[in-house]
C-alpha cells in the first residue's frame, strides 16, 4: 500500500506507519491499534491522513526534476556536463536527458575544437532546451494512487 506500512515500536506495540516526502520535506505518522481502537481502525485513519496529505501537498511535476540542479552540478545547468578524454583533447560539452519510461539516455555532444569553449557550452544548453521541450509534463511519481491523489503545482 502506498505510503503506509505496519509498524512495531520497540516495546511491541503494533500499528500503521505514514510515510512520504514531497518538494523535500518528509511527512510521516504514526497510528497506533491500541490507541485508535484495533488494527483496521488505525489502518483506516492512517489511510485518511495519507490522501488528505497528499490531496494538500505539490508534487515535483516531471519538468521541475529534471530541471533541478544537483549537489555536484558544476556547469550551472541541469544535464549538460563538460567532458575530456584521450580522443577528445580540448573536451566536449554534452547535454544529456534521461527518456521518459526507459532506462535509455538522449545525448549530444559538441566538441570544443569545433564550436570553441563557449560556443560549445551555449549549443549543449540549447539542446538540453530542445529535449526538455519534448517532454511529456505530469507529476512526478511512480505510483498511481500518488498520481491520483496529488495537487499538481
Amino acid at each position: 500500500m502506498y505510503a503506509i506500512h505496519r509498524y512495531r515500536n520497540s516495546i511491541n506495540t503494533l500499528g500503521w506507519r505514514v510515510s512520504f516526502s514531497r518538494r523535500r520535506k518528509a511527512y510521516f505518522k504514526k497510528f497506533y491499534d491500541t490507541a485508535c481502537g484495533g488494527s483496521k481502525k488505525a489502518k483506516a485513519k492512517a489511510v485518511a491522513w495519507r490522501d488528505k496529505r497528499l490531496a494538500e501537498l505539490n508534487a515535483f511535476t516531471i519538468l521541475e526534476f529534471r530541471q533541478q540542479k544537483r549537489a555536484h552540478n558544476t556547469s550551472g545547468v541541469t544535464g549538460v556536463h563538460f567532458h575530456r578524454t584521450v580522443k577528445q583533447p580540448l573536451g566536449y560539452w554534452r547535454a544529456t536527458l534521461r527518456v521518459q519510461g526507459t532506462n535509455r539516455i538522449a545525448a549530444r555532444v559538441f566538441s570544443v575544437g569545433k564550436f570553441g569553449y563557449r560556443n560549445a557550452f551555449r549549443l549543449a544548453v540549447a539542446a538540453r532546451s530542445e529535449m526538455l521541450a519534448g517532454v511529456e509534463n505530469g507529476p512526478y511519481l511512480r505510483d498511481p494512487l500518488a498520481k491520483r491523489l496529488v495537487k499538481q503545482g
